[in-house]
């Protein structure tokens, strides 16, 4: 067998032409456009036969394009007849190919070898997407020679005047052909699905980042458990506020709580009419909370008082995030399609994003809808005046005052971003990936829009998704620096913001819903289920 779907092969008998003919035409009908798989009353191949040669193909009773087409030359000789035998693919069969391969390896290669380049994409899925075809490739050929060496038996058969039949080193040879295409499919799939992806999880060695270990000098390291907060078991949304006194929570029971952190007492309950909560924020003069609900409602608490909220109407959708600005008069709101920035003291509706309108184009009695590109809002900075959002394949970081919009980056083309979050001082903005697969933390410069590091956190490899937030501690003298913090099963990890390298794993319970207070010397977050309604606060602190 060769490489190549393509053989030749000659037959010599010593029979004149025309006994030849009449022993083939024996075995070769005319074509038909129909053929019943269940009839088995024909001859084994259809084609034409005439005193040149003939064009045949063996008729079989399951799906294989690649049964080899057999074209045959007659040369008569001194002692007989020479047959003079080609088998090649069918010319369609080896266009479709040749276009099916050219197609794929044009479009994966680039985004498979950049997308895990960049991290984007798992090298294992990129290596199965890259390398499948060849398998698929394989296969092919297997069942092509296959096909060919039984035809180039049968034909031999026929005009020798043997007994039609397989014998034993035919059988041999079919077999093993078969058994070489599903090994290669189930080594394919048994290597690069499960034992490569598991040794890959297991490379990666953190043993000598956790803080139990005594070798990781980091701040965070000194963060412990101060309060275990039980009186909230619906608890869906935190929040710090800004002298770090005082904790909100607010849950799936439509309630607020709130907390003092100094004894872990609850102080008060505010209950809503309506809406689960789904975000809260507390405004720099420690009285005033803000949040957002599942009844599309934005509500304005005083909590030193026992007035109803003031509630704020115009989203459409369920308000998942809620900032206040750093100046303390103006509220910013998102749901998963829209932003609005409201005045904090009167509740007027300043301005909504996106300011994006789809156009009509009328051709004739034809009209072609022009939509507006996808608008994801992803973060809003900690002040309060911009917000980082994905519209389209771009991501853009959007000025919420004058509405002024600067492409970061194109995103590529398997990235998917599951949370993001913009640092303190408004120079960097980090994202995670959104996969089964382990998730990517980016680090960019907002100023030009490039990556900085990636990191792959194959630590958590279960994941879908990984809330981050980030903190500053002073490092060295007054010098402030910030960390990416998240916490994972093996628990509270931290990143350097600059280069994503892994810098402290604090063994501490998973959390969710993290929130850390403006100095960084506290954090909360959230344990257990609300709909099984077993949550639990857990607030930490640092020396």
């Amino acid at each position: 067998m060769q490489l190549l779907p393509y053989d030749t092969f000659t037959i010599h008998t010593r029979k004149p032409l025309e006994d030849v003919i009449e022993q083939l035409d024996a075995q070769i009908e005319a074509p038909k456009p129909i053929r019943w798989s269940f009839s088995r009353n024909h001859a084994l191949y259809e084609g034409t036969i005439n005193s040149s040669g003939f064009k045949i193909n063996r008729i079989i009773h399951y799906r294989n394009s690649f049964i080899p087409n057999i074209q045959g030359r007659f040369e008569p000789s001194s002692d007989g007849t020479l047959i003079r035998v080609t088998l090649k693919l069918h010319p369609f069969v080896t266009a479709f190919l040749v276009f099916w391969y050219l197609v794929w390896y044009s479009a994966t290669i680039p985004l498979f070898l950049f997308g895990a380049l960049s991290g984007d994409v798992d090298v294992i899925t990129a290596l199965q997407f890259v390398g499948m075809p060849i398998v698929l490739l394989f296969v092919f050929w297997c069942t092509f020679w296959y096909e060919a060496n039984r035809s180039r038996r049968e034909l031999a058969q026929i005009i020798l005047e043997e007994p039609l039949g397989q014998t034993i080193s035919s059988n041999l040879k079919r077999r093993a052909l078969w058994i070489l295409a599903i090994t290669a499919i189930i080594l394919w799939n048994g290597v690069f699905l499960y034992f490569l992806p598991s040794v890959q999880r297991r490379l990666p060695s953190v043993t000598s980042k956790y803080c139990s270990q005594n070798l990781i000098q980091s701040p965070y390291c000194n963060f412990s458990v101060i309060h275990s907060l039980d009186g909230h078991p619906t608890a869906s949304a935190i929040a710090i506020s800004a002298d770090g006194k005082t904790l909100v929570s607010g849950g799936q029971d439509k309630a607020i709580k709130i907390w003092d952190l100094s004894t872990g007492e609850l102080k008060k309950t505010l209950q809503s009419d309506s809406g689960e909560i789904e975000a809260l924020a507390i405004a720099p003069d420690g009285k005033t909370v803000v949040s957002g609900s599942g009844d599309l409602m934005v509500r304005i608490w005083d909590i030193t008082s026992n007035q109803r909220p003031r509630m704020l109407k115009g989203h459409s959708y369920r308000v998942n995030q809620i900032e206040i600005a750093s100046d303390g008069k103006t509220i910013i709101s998102r749901t998963y399609n829209e932003i609005k920035v409201w005045d904090l003291v009167t509740g007027h509706l300043k301005a909504t994003l996106p300011k994006l309108s789809a156009t009509d184009q009328e051709i004739g009695s034809l009209v072609i809808k022009n939509n507006s590109p996808y608008f994801r809002p992803l973060t809003i900075s900690p002040d309060g005046k911009r917000a980082l959002v994905e519209l389209g394949n771009k991501l853009i970081m959007w000025d919420l005052a004058t509405n002024e919009q600067k492409i970061l980056q194109k995103k590529a083309a398997f990235e998917s971003i599951g949370s993001a979050r913009i640092s303190i001082d408004g120079q960097t903005v980090v994202t995670t990936s959104s996969s089964s697969k382990p998730v990517v933390l980016k680090v960019r410069d907002l100023k030009t829009g490039t990556v900085k590091a990636h990191r792959r956190v194959i630590s958590s490899p279960s994941q879908s998704s990984l809330n981050i937030v980030l903190s500053r501690t002073q490092a060295t003298g007054t010098a402030e620096v910030e960390d990416i913090i998240s916490s994972t099963k093996e628990g509270l990890t931290v990143w350097n913001l600059q280069t994503a390298e892994l810098e402290a794993i604090l063994e501490t319970q998973q959390m969710s819903h993290l929130v850390v207070s403006p100095d960084g010397k506290l954090l909360a977050g959230i344990t257990g289920d609300a709909d099984n309604r077993n949550t639990q606060i857990k607030v930490l602190r640092r020396p």
